[in-house]
């Protein structure tokens, strides 16, 4: 993934059943702030808001998936 790709926030686990919900898909990377060991980025969501989202919870959004 890279700066200016739309992403969805996308999980599985129960855990961050309640985080789904805070989330309005989609977001786009607005910067690359990972580490040495993990890949983060600052996303912005279709609802205005920013997080900082692990690699693993994001799924890239293809061309022409929502037409």
């Amino acid at each position: 993934m890279k700066v200016g790709n739309v992403v969805n926030f996308h999980t599985n686990s129960w855990v961050f059943a309640h985080a789904r919900a805070r989330y309005e898909n989609p977001g786009v990377i607005i910067e690359d702030v990972s580490g040495a060991s993990s890949s983060r980025y600052r996303v912005l969501w279709a609802n205005k808001k920013m997080t900082v989202e692990h690699a693993s919870y994001l799924q890239q959004v293809k061309e022409n998936e929502n037409r």
